[in-house]
Order: C-alpha cells, then sequence, then structure tokens
C-alpha cells in the first residue's frame, strides 16, 4: 500500500517486528515477533477499509488480535468476497471457538501447517485429512488448506455435490528450483497465501492453483530473505505462469450486473457472448435497492446510479416489466410481487372477463461506468399474450406468455438459443453487447 501521512492511523507506535532465527541445516525458523502496532489495530480500522475497498478477497493472519482478524472475515463475508484465514502465528491459548468467536462460519479458505491444524484441532487425533474433515464439519465453508513443507500441500474441500475431496498439490514436476538445495523457510507460508489468491483470481480450480501456490513457495525457500526471496511474475518459470486465457481474463476490466439469480446471470452472458469471447470480465452481485415509483426510464437511470455507487465500478441494472394492454399496461414493473402473490393461474385469472389478453414484455437496462458517470438506457420488447402456463415452471412468468414469433410456444417452452432471439431482454442485451463492444474495444 502507498505510504500517505494522512491516512497513517498510529503515527508513535513502532511498526511490527519479526526476529527469525534459521537452522542452517534444515532451513527450518523460529520466530520471535514484537507486534507493535499490529496489537493496535482495532475491529473499526478493518471494516472500515474492508467496506470501503469492496474486495473480491479478504486473507487474514493471526499477527493482529484475534478479534480484529475475526471482523476482518466478517466484514469480507458481508461484502461478498472469499474470506481466507491463515492461522499463522497461532497464539498460544486461542481457540478457534473462545466465546463470541465464531471464526468458522465466517472462513471460506482455511489455511494452516501441521502444527498449527494440531494446535486448531484441539487434541483431536487423527492424520491431516481427519484433522481437516473435522475442521468443516466445524462450519468452514470451502476447503481447509494443510501445507505440508517439501511433501506439498493437501486440499480438502467440499464439492457441488455435498461430498468432500482430498487432494494432495505439489509444484510441478519441471520446476527448476526441485534442483536447488533449501536455505531457508521463512516467508513460505506467506508466499503460498499470497499466490493461492492470485492464482485462484484467474478462475483456476482450488487444487491446480494450490500445486502452483506450492511452485512459488518452493522457489522462495532457495533464497534467504522473507520477502526478498518472492519471485516476481518475470522471473517465473515457463510452468508457474499462467495460461494466456487466464491471464487475458484476469487483465479484463470487470462488469456488474446486479442481480442475485444464477439463471438470469446465464442468459444474459449467452446474449452478450454470442459466441464470441468478451472483452470485459461479467459478474454479478445481488444488492438491494428501495423500490422507487414513477417512470421505468427515470426509475432504472436512479437504480443504476444508485448500483454503480454501491459497487464502486461499472454496473448493469435490469428492470423487466409484463403489462396486460386491456389493464393499461399492469401489472408492468411489479410482476414479481404479482406473481409471488397469485401464482401463474391468478395472473390469468386477472384476464377473466376480457377479451383482450394481448400484452407485451419489456426490459429495460441501464449501464453505468461507475460512479458519477453517464447512465445509458437500452429497451427491448416483444408482443405477444397470456396463456394457461406450459412448459418447465421454474422461471418466473415464462410459462404464461406466448410470444406473437414464438410459433406457437410459450417462452418456458422454447430453447434458450430461440428464446434469446426474440425475447425482450434478449432485445435489450444486444444493444447493450454493441455499446459494450465500442466501449472496452
Amino acid at each position: 500500500m502507498r505510504y500517505n501521512e494522512e491516512e497513517t492511523i498510529l503515527k508513535n507506535t513502532p511498526s511490527g517486528v519479526a526476529s527469525i532465527v534459521v537452522d542452517s541445516k534444515s532451513g527450518d525458523n523460529m520466530i520471535i515477533v514484537s507486534p507493535g502496532a499490529n496489537y493496535k489495530l482495532t475491529k473499526e480500522d478493518v471494516r472500515t477499509s474492508i467496506m470501503k475497498a469492496k474486495p473480491t478477497q479478504v486473507i487474514v493472519q493471526l499477527e493482529i488480535l484475534p478479534e480484529v482478524a475475526l471482523e476482518a472475515l466478517r466484514a469480507g463475508r458481508e461484502a461478498g468476497a472469499l474470506t481466507v484465514l491463515n492461522t499463522a502465528p497461532a497464539p498460544d491459548g486461542w481457540s478457534m471457538e473462545d466465546p463470541g468467536m465464531d471464526f468458522f462460519p465466517n472462513i471460506d479458505l482455511l489455511i494452516l501447517n501441521e502444527s498449527e491444524l494440531r494446535k486448531v484441532s484441539e487434541g483431536l487425533e487423527g492424520d491431516e485429512e481427519k484433522l481437516s474433515r473435522h475442521l468443516l464439519d466445524k462450519g468452514v465453508g470451502r476447503a481447509v488448506i494443510v501445507t505440508l513443507g517439501s511433501r506439498g500441500a493437501m486440499v480438502t474441500e467440499k464439492l457441488a455435490d455435498g461430498k468432500v475431496k482430498t487432494t494432495v498439490a505439489d509444484a510441478p514436476e519441471d520446476l527448476p528450483a526441485r534442483k536447488q538445495p533449501v536455505k531457508n523457510t521463512v516467508g513460505a507460508g506467506d508466499s503460498f497465501c499470497g499466490a493461492l489468491a492470485t492464482y485462484l483470481s484467474t478462475g483456476m480450480e482450488l487444487p491446480e492453483a494450490a500445486g502452483y501456490a506450492c511452485g512459488v513457495a518452493s522457489m522462495t525457500v532457495r533464497k534467504d530473505g522473507a520477502q526478498s526471496s518472492y519471485p516476481t511474475y518475470d522471473e517465473l518459470p515457463d510452468c508457474l505462469k499462467l495460461p494466456n486465457a487466464k491471464l487475458r481474463k484476469m487483465a479484463k476490466p470487470a462488469v456488474t450486473f446486479v442481480t442475485g439469480n444464477k439463471k438470469k446471470l446465464e442468459e444474459v452472458k449467452q446474449i452478450l457472448e454470442a459466441g464470441d469471447e468478451l472483452p470485459f470480465e461479467l459478474t454479478n452481485k445481488k444488492i438491494d435497492i428501495s423500490e422507487m415509483q414513477g417512470d421505468v426510464f427515470d426509475i432504472a437511470k436512479e437504480k443504476c446510479r444508485l448500483a454503480a455507487k454501491e459497487v464502486d465500478g461499472a454496473v448493469l441494472t435490469e428492470d423487466t416489466s409484463l403489462c396486460f394492454n386491456a389493464l393499461n399496461g399492469m401489472p408492468g414493473p411489479y410482476i414479481k410481487w404479482f406473481l409471488e402473490k397469485c401464482g401463474h393461474d391468478g395472473l390469468n385469472k386477472m384476464l377473466d372477463g376480457f377479451d383482450d389478453r394481448s400484452a407485451f414484455a419489456q426490459t429495460i437496462v441501464a449501464y453505468s461506468a461507475g460512479p458519477d458517470k453517464d447512465v445509458h438506457v437500452f429497451e427491448g420488447r416483444t408482443d405477444g399474450k397470456i396463456v394457461s402456463a406450459r412448459g418447465p415452471l421454474d422461471f418466473g412468468w415464462d410459462p404464461i406468455f406466448e410470444p406473437n414469433e414464438g410459433d406457437g410456444k410459450t417462452y418456458a417452452e422454447m430453447t434458450k438459443e430461440a428464446k434469446n432471439a426474440i425475447s425482450h431482454r434478449g432485445r435489450s442485451f444486444a444493444k447493450v453487447r454493441e455499446f459494450l463492444l465500442k466501449q472496452f474495444s
């Protein structure tokens, strides 16, 4: 972090100092820490910083007070970040289950060495895998990673189907550093954690990222010093450099689509990509924005402004309406709540007694490049009629809307490709795609 005199919190407290004693034969080390300003860091300090930065990852270790480390993890979880706790150096007498210390449910990845694993497991007998599974059962969200020195790292992770898988990851076999002697192990754990976070940010699967991180850590133990032993990207051998596709992904600017609906995100990605690789990375985030009333275009613009401020970056927001012509456009933008209260049958009954069952679906997409930037609005509309529900019932009101161009099928009965070609969302996001390709070219 760049030093800024005005941002310094503790001007009269010495920085933390770690004195390191290294065994010249084995390379193992012992660290004596004088915490200094580290123990002056407060829960308010870390919470304010994290909420302001809105990071994608929050990595914490225990050279700060445990209660402050926990607050950082809590704030990271609230900010939607991947939360990582490295227990080094686990303080004597400290427990992850001390009163008021809800560490486990706030950790996605727990990284420990062998001695820390046994300390955290508090006397439970068993091998590394058994102890790791025990910590997952305690509430660690995604994985427990045990660094094993020359044996690599063991990754015990929860899979999407609820099963647990253990993988032993190691540095690539063709890593040149393998042929060099170990000088000291100072900083190896920190380099592993930093490298793991970097590789994960490119979209790598966890076991693969852990293997690459083992390679970086293996390079550091061949040199003296801590930070001075860490390789730069240019110093990495080819076996540790990122594949070009992942490099491009990491370098892409991000655009956040404001939604918590994974199916909607998948559909929008398919529309925007249209078979080509996009020059930006589309992510998503659920944001609670107060419902506003008024003209649909004005509402869309204001929601986009608020979202850009919340995300502190480029955003796309979407407002979708289903409008019954016989009811002068109702339910319109309130279709979500009408559907929740009335269901598909209830929406049909709203038109009982009317000869006109025609309707139109409308999507208004708004884009802003960031806070205080211009908001651009794109509309898509598809005409059709309201029918009894047909097709899968798990995607909103799609089963009751039969578009005029749908060959007699409801949205729910159509393939994704056919629906995207004529849908209100497809038409609005096609305009968005054309606009963003120009913006990011």
